[in-house]
């Protein structure tokens, strides 16, 4: 698949679109790469094993079997080194659902310097057994902990530990 958009969220709408257009089926590793640019990562304290399914049209479906949760456990998006300094908003927009209502924070990381600083959006997303959608926004000015560039980024779904399932029908990035 080609990837001809060039603008501030190029990268993780690529990794998007090429997952949307796939069917995959498998057992995922902390920190597999299912394609290119996208990873789970569990706290190895834990004992969680993770499936993940996804179909043409659709992004995800995450089930993930548990005796004993970890601290974490996050769907990774890398987004490149991005600059935000012309920029006043980032926002996130995500369709789910889930067997049993849950819900789960969306952060932006940020490399600086050896670490990184995260910046969390300020509402959570909640899913239900209906699909939903949330959108939610960072005004850039208001924040502190958003530097306006970065070697690297990444977009982090903070989900519960102890998830067992979720379905991400849809997810955009976007900034304006």
């Amino acid at each position: 698949m080609d990837n001809l958009d060039f603008g501030l969220t190029a990268e993780v709408n690529h990794t998007l679109a090429v997952l949307r257009a796939m069917s995959f089926e498998g057992r995922l590793e902390a920190d597999q790469r299912f394609v290119p640019g996208m990873y789970l990562s569990m706290d190895p304290a834990g004992d969680s094993k993770a499936t993940l399914s996804s179909r043409p049209g659709a992004l995800m479906d995450l089930a993930v079997t548990t005796r004993r949760a970890g601290g974490w456990l996050s769907l990774n998006m890398e987004l490149g080194a991005f600059d935000l300094s012309r920029h006043s908003v980032l926002g996130v927009m995500c369709k789910s659902a889930a067997p049993q209502t849950l819900t789960f924070k969306v952060c932006l990381r940020s490399g600086v310097g050896d670490g990184f600083v995260d910046a969390f959006f300020q509402k959570r997303v909640i899913s239900y057994e209906k699909e939903s959608v949330h959108a939610d926004l960072i005004k850039l000015a208001e924040r502190d902990d958003v530097p306006p560039e970065a070697p690297w980024r990444e977009l982090i779904l903070f989900f519960p530990p102890e998830l067992e399932k979720i379905s991400l029908h849809d997810f955009a990035l976007f900034g304006v």
